[in-house]
């Protein structure tokens, strides 16, 4: 793997876990954020990294697919997070008289 494709996996990894994140404690305008930051990350590397112009179908295609994953991993740390508070929610306590 050439160090260029190792940094864009790790962006791209440290991206997503911001999104989950996010979903995960609920902060939907910080999603925003995210999704708008690496959208424009995206953007800027295929147009000035990659030489494409920016309304080209594989740009656009390439900015749906962001936002997919961005959205998907915003949804599993939502669903994550509401099966945390849920469990944590019907916990039996240790000290509770039975």
């Amino acid at each position: 793997m050439t160090p260029t494709l190792f940094v864009l996996v790790a962006v791209l990894a440290l991206w997503m876990a911001a999104a989950g994140w996010c979903g995960y404690h609920k902060r939907f305008a910080g999603f925003v954020l995210v999704l708008l930051a690496g959208l424009a990350l995206n953007a800027a590397w295929m147009i000035w990294g990659l030489g494409a112009k920016p309304f080209e179908m594989p740009v656009i295609y390439a900015q749906i697919a962001a936002s997919g994953y961005a959205l998907c991993a915003f949804m599993t740390g939502w669903l994550v997070g509401r099966l945390v508070r849920q469990l944590r929610d019907t916990r039996i306590d240790k000290d509770a008289d039975v």
